[in-house]
C-alpha cells in the first residue's frame, strides 16, 4: 500500500496532468466537508480510476474545495482488497445459514436474521477474530431471541484498504463453521401442570398467557391441567401427555425447595432424572429440569405464572430453537443472571397477546 497526495491548488488548472498519475487501484482516503449542491462525485473508499468520471470530480474539487485543501490517495499494492470487498468476504465466513447479508457501505455488512429464533454467538472463536488487525464484528448478545429482519451482527473492517493476506488467520478462526447464526423455533409439543388453586378469571389469564407463549414459538399446547398435590395424580398427567407425544411438560406452582413435595415422588416413580435443581438467576432461583427419557420436565415457581422475564422464558427459547438444556447451561447463566427491569431486552418479545404471529 503506498498513499500519495494532491494539493487542489496545484490541479485547479491542470486537471489533465493529474489524470494519469491515477492508476485503476488507487482509492480517495478523505472528503472535503462540501455544502449541499456542490456536485462532488466521490465518497471516501471510493475508487478512483483515469477517466471521465474523476476528471468530473477534479473539476468539483478544483471549484468547491476550500483553499489549501489536500486530497488524500491510497494505491493499492498486489494482494490487497478495498474495504467493500474485505467486509463481504469476511461476513461470508462468519454467518450461518439463519442469517442473510445487507451490504456493504463503507465495509459494514449487516447480518440480518431471515426467521424468528435463537441468536447463537461462538463467544469462544469471536474474541480472536476480534484481535485481528483492522477485523471489527459486533453482535448482539448470544441467546437473545430475534425476529425475522432482525439486524443481529456489524461487520466490518477499518482500515480503507485490506491485506488480503489476513484472510488466512480469518479463514483458520472461522474453520469453515458459522460464528454468527439464528436458529429458528421449530414446533414442539408442550404441556402444562399447574399446582396452584385459582379464581376463574386468573385461571383464564393464565391459561391465555400460557398459550400466547407456547404458540409464540410456533409450537402447540397439548393442554393446560390443574393438579392437586398428589403423586398419583401428577404421575397419571405426566403418563398422559407422555402418552400424547409431548415433548416437554411445564410444571408451575407446589414448593421446588421442599422435597417432600409430590412432583419430586412423581419423578422418582417414573424413574426420571433431575438434571438440576435452582439456579443462579432471578426471578427463577426455584427453577428446576428434569428428563424422563426424551420428555423434557422444567419446574417453574408461581410467581412465574404471568411473568415475561425469568429464566422460564429463556429456556423454553433455547427448548424450542431445538436445544438440549443441561446444568452447565443452567450454571452458566450466573453472569448476566439478575433479571432487572433493564434485562428485558434479553427475553422474548411476545408482543400483543391476541395474536400468535
Amino acid at each position: 500500500m503506498k498513499t500519495f497526495a494532491l494539493p487542489t491548488d496545484d490541479f485547479r488548472d491542470e486537471i489533465e496532468q493529474v489524470l494519469p498519475k491515477l492508476h485503476h487501484r488507487v482509492i480517495a482516503a478523505n472528503v472535503p466537508n462540501f455544502e449541499k449542491g456542490s456536485g462532488y462525485l466521490w465518497h471516501k473508499g471510493d475508487l478512483v480510476q483515469a477517466n471521465e468520471t474523476t476528471r468530473l470530480a477534479l473539476a468539483s474539487l478544483a471549484l468547491h474545495a476550500p483553499k489549501g485543501y489536500t486530497l488524500h490517495l491510497i494505491e493499492l499494492d498486489e494482494g490487497d482488497i478495498t474495504e467493500d470487498e474485505a467486509g463481504v468476504q469476511l461476513a461470508r465466513l462468519v454467518a450461518g445459514a439463519g442469517v442473510e447479508l445487507q451490504g456493504p457501505h463503507e465495509s459494514r455488512v449487516n447480518l440480518l436474521a431471515k426467521e424468528r429464533g435463537l441468536l447463537k454467538i461462538d463467544l469462544d472463536r469471536l474474541d480472536p477474530l476480534n484481535e485481528i488487525t483492522g477485523v471489527a464484528v459486533f453482535t448482539l448478545l448470544n441467546d437473545m431471541t430475534v425476529e425475522a429482519g432482525a439486524e443481529v451482527t456489524g461487520v466490518k473492517v477499518t482500515p480503507l484498504v485490506y491485506p488480503a493476506h489476513y484472510f488466512k488467520e480469518i479463514a483458520q478462526i472461522c474453520q469453515g463453521r458459522p460464528i454468527v447464526d439464528v436458529k429458528p423455533f421449530r414446533p414442539r409439543r408442550i404441556g402444562v401442570i399447574y399446582r396452584e388453586l385459582l379464581k376463574e378469571s386468573v385461571r383464564q389469564r393464565f391459561i391465555e398467557s400460557v398459550q400466547h407463549k407456547i404458540g409464540w414459538f410456533g409450537s402447540e399446547v397439548a393442554g393446560v391441567i390443574q393438579a392437586q398435590s398428589n403423586q398419583a395424580e401428577i404421575v397419571a398427567l405426566l403418563e398422559k401427555y407422555k402418552a400424547q407425544g409431548a415433548e416437554l411438560v411445564l410444571h408451575v406452582g407446589g414448593h421446588a425447595s421442599d422435597p417432600l413435595d409430590p412432583i419430586f415422588g412423581a419423578l422418582e416413580e417414573l424413574g426420571a432424572r433431575m438434571e438440576r435443581q435452582g439456579a443462579p438467576a432471578h426471578p427463577g432461583s426455584l427453577f428446576w429440569l428434569a428428563y424422563w427419557n426424551e420428555m423434557t420436565i422444567f419446574g417453574l415457581a408461581s410467581c412465574g405464572m404471568f411473568s415475561q422475564t425469568t429464566l422460564g422464558d429463556l429456556f423454553l427459547a433455547k427448548f424450542c430453537a431445538g436445544e438440549h438444556l443441561t446444568n452447565r447451561d443452567i450454571a452458566k447463566l450466573g453472569h448476566g443472571g439478575l433479571f432487572t427491569r433493564d434485562m428485558a431486552f434479553r427475553f422474548p418479545q411476545y408482543g400483543n397477546k391476541k395474536s400468535k404471529n
